[in-house]
């Protein structure tokens, strides 16, 4: 008897570990595409899209080389929104988007190329980023973000 409970709940647990990894994998390709939508909204400077993204809340930090942004608001005001107002022929693109879920939480190591316009000339950008999410009321939301990047020209 004790055998076939040690075989059941051997079996049982395989299950759920299979389970939990595919709901870890769903999870992953669920990000992966919401990423890849939050760039083409900054390419279409969709902001009111883009702020249904970003979790709620001034604990919310997006920090991009030296500056940083206290919550949505704050970074579409005083940052992203001027930043794509001088921006002309503009494209955005995240690449090897490469989220770990752990529960209600996600980390997402990610590169970015950036080109555009501007006034003061051309400029293309290659850079490394790192997003948190956590999910919320069933959808995943950004948390935090930190990205980098340099000119190759």
């Amino acid at each position: 008897m004790n055998f076939i409970r040690t075989v059941w709940s051997a079996l049982l647990m395989v299950f759920l570990s299979m389970h939990t990894a595919n709901a870890q994998s769903d999870d992953a390709q669920t990000i992966k595409a919401l990423l890849e939508t939050v760039a083409a909204y900054m390419q279409a400077g969709d902001m009111e899209s883009l702020g249904d993204v970003y979790a709620p809340g001034r604990g919310v930090h997006i920090i991009e080389g030296s500056g940083v942004n206290h919550g949505w608001d704050d970074y579409r005001d005083n940052h992203l929104g001027p930043e794509l107002n001088a921006y002309k022929n503009f494209t955005y693109k995240y690449l090897a988007i490469e989220p770990v879920v752990k529960g209600e939480f996600a980390f997402v190591a990610l590169r970015y190329e950036l080109t555009a316009d501007t006034d003061s000339g051309h400029i293309e950008m290659e850079g490394r980023g790192t997003t948190v999410l956590e999910k919320m009321e069933g959808r995943w939301r950004i948390v935090h973000t930190h990205t980098s990047g340099r000119r190759r020209n």
